[in-house]
């Protein structure tokens, strides 16, 4: 992935796009897909792009290396989970859309996890942004995950779910092997 932590990048809230935004110092920007409602006061105002923000981008684009996501998907997860982690309200655990595991696992920020929907038993990748020993606040890390209700989340959307839903996802190697002969 071409982009790489700046200290000339800035926060700030834009009111015509309704949402947080991410500057970058070549004159672009990232617009957030979250609305104003589920962000926090202090997302109104503007921030420097600081070192805790710069770790976080480097633990998330490192677990978004091995996942079956394009450089621009890549970006938009990375993105959106800095804002997660730093500007949205709390939420509450949506975790009646997930089966339950026989073990729960305590997830590190930064860790891609699967969970599988109680309605047809499909999995879906996460990113974890944020944890406790309780529960985990995730963003889809896949283009689309349809949700029981009929609901659908995004890639970058966030939902919080407990713990005792997640497993440990492993990225699928693949061997190739050269004809001999």
């Amino acid at each position: 992935m071409n982009l790489k932590p700046d200290d000339c990048w800035q926060w700030h809230y834009d009111s015509e796009h309704d949402s947080v935004m991410l500057d970058f110092n070549d004159g672009s920007s990232f617009t957030s897909q979250f609305p104003s409602k589920m962000l926090i006061p202090d997302a109104f105002s503007s921030h420097p792009f600081c070192v805790e923000d710069a770790t976080l981008f480097e633990q998330f684009a490192e677990s978004c290396h091995q996942a079956p996501l394009d450089e621009t998907q890549s970006r938009q997860l990375i993105i959106n989970g800095l804002i997660a982690y730093r500007f949205l309200k709390p939420q509450m655990p949506k975790s009646w859309h997930f089966i339950t595991r026989r073990q729960a696992i305590q997830p590190e920020v930064g860790e891609m996890v699967l969970t599988e929907l109680t309605s047809n038993n499909e999995q879906a990748l996460l990113m974890v942004v944020e944890t406790n020993q309780q529960a985990s606040l995730c963003v889809v890390a896949q283009p689309e995950l349809l949700l029981n209700s009929g609901k659908s989340l995004y890639l970058g959307d966030a939902i919080k779910i407990m713990n005792d839903r997640l497993a440990a996802w492993q990225p699928e190697h693949v061997l190739v092997l050269e004809k001999v002969g």
